[in-house]
């Protein structure tokens, strides 16, 4: 892959960080939820998982102080985002060993973006979790060094390209690129790279298949697995005819792993995938919602050792269902509420603006803790941030003219520091002329 004659400019090197006892410890993690899928299963709260976290985190400690959990599970405080934002070094379990920790900073897209720490044995377990979510649509994989797993695409002006292999998947190669042509020395390229390179499946976010569609990139892989944002029925139709393939949709978070795929017979709902969560749907007071009502999906449970989550608000809405559903897999399904929609930025030139690259610029300034991107118009962009100290004139004309990298022509920006930090979830990105034309 490194070597290819049609290979992107890669700028990253990544490797798995898979030891013998991570191996182990993903093994274990496989046959236990090939067990549990095998037979119908009964939701509960993992009792000795809280009451282990309760002994080993400070802000567990505090949090469940006078609750017995054994009774009264549903009198625990609910977490979400703002704790984790706020509190993480009293979240971290004091008897971890932090050598092996990796930090994966969330989109935010949903919410206030967090820093979410995380071990190499815990993302080992999304390699089982995949390829379960694959086999119940039909798709076996080949693990062997000469196959090529997979190829994430991503659309984006500026991202991480590396390429590498997977020790969960018989050493298997797995590339990440980006299909914007100034990932590539010769765009043509791109789709004879592909080609070459035979995946397997496809992964990556609904923007990043859309963008292929329209670049006329033509693979027939055995699977595409859509995460990351939503994928609407329109666009599922879409890509399956273009694709020929199952289309998976994937629901997955950074601070919680895997949570549910798209069923193979009724892909509106998902089933939980991992058997060692607990899900819950709740009110704004945190009462369970009754059967068929929205409410937001909240995590207990999980394999992340630096991350332990209890009543955790995702800050995503479902509908919970443990009815018995008619494929093969006897886990409750969840049917998602119109969470994190792809939104895009329209310039004249007909260009089409991925937000990321945007919110890449913005995070670069230590000072901006909350932003939000409002496109008013084809010619104006509406920024609002929330900043540590007073927006100086030197600060405002530093952000403007890094977003006029990417926001290029005859562009309004308008910067405001308004923006409140004040915990609540405010959409990240709108593209109110989007909004309106559509409504028109």
């Amino acid at each position: 892959m490194l070597e290819s004659s049609y290979a992107p400019i890669w700028n990253g090197n990544i490797g798995d960080r898979i030891d013998r006892k991570s191996f182990a410890f993903v093994k274990r993690f496989e046959r236990e939820l090939l067990k549990r899928k095998s037979r119908i299963y009964h939701q509960s709260p993992n009792k000795s998982y809280i009451k282990k976290i309760q002994l080993s985190s400070q802000f567990y400690f505090n949090l469940l102080k006078d609750i017995n959990i054994y009774s009264d599970f549903r009198s625990i405080p609910t977490t979400n985002r703002k704790d984790f934002s706020s509190s993480i070094a009293s979240i971290v379990p004091i008897d971890q060993n932090l050598d092996s920790l990796i930090i994966n900073p969330t989109s935010g897209t949903t919410g206030e973006p967090i820093l979410a720490p995380n071990h190499p044995s815990a993302i080992g377990c999304y390699v089982p979790l995949i390829e379960f979510s694959l086999n119940q649509h039909g798709v076996k994989l080949t693990k062997s060094p000469e196959s090529t797993i997979a190829i994430q695409l991503c659309y984006q002006k500026q991202t991480l390209v590396y390429a590498t292999s997977h020790s969960l998947s018989g050493g298997a190669r797995f590339a990440k690129i980006n299909i914007d042509d100034s990932a590539w020395i010769d765009p043509n390229h791109k789709q004879l790279f592909i080609d070459s390179m035979m995946p397997e499946i496809l992964t990556g976010d609904p923007y990043a298949f859309e963008g292929a569609m329209k670049m006329g990139i033509q693979y027939k892989p055995k699977a595409i697995h859509s995460t990351a944002l939503e994928l609407t029925d329109s666009l599922r139709f879409k890509l399956l005819e273009y694709f020929q393939c199952p289309i998976i949709n994937f629901y997955s978070l950074n601070e919680t792993g895997p949570i549910a795929y798209s069923c193979p017979l009724h892909p509106e709902w998902m089933h939980i995938l991992p058997h060692d969560i607990f899900v819950e749907t709740l009110d704004e007071k945190g009462n369970p919602t009754n059967k068929n009502e929205y409410g937001e999906i909240t995590i207990t449970g999980g394999r992340n050792p630096y991350l332990p989550l209890i009543r955790y608000r995702t800050g995503d809405f479902g509908i919970l269902n443990t009815d018995p559903c008619n494929c093969s897999d006897p886990f409750p399904r969840l049917k998602l509420l119109s969470g994190r929609k792809p939104v895009y930025f329209n310039l004249k030139s007909g260009e089409t603006i991925n937000p990321i690259d945007l919110a890449r610029i913005l995070r670069r300034f230590p000072d901006i803790y909350q932003f939000q991107i409002v496109q008013k118009s084809l010619e104006k962009f509406e920024i609002n941030i929330s900043c540590s100290n007073d927006l100086t004139l030197e600060l405002r004309n530093k952000i403007i003219t890094e977003l006029r990298i990417i926001l290029v022509g005859d562009i309004q920006i308008e910067l405001k520091d308004q923006f409140p930090l004040d915990g609540k979830k405010n959409r990240m990105f709108v593209n109110e002329w989007v909004e309106k034309e559509n409504l028109l």
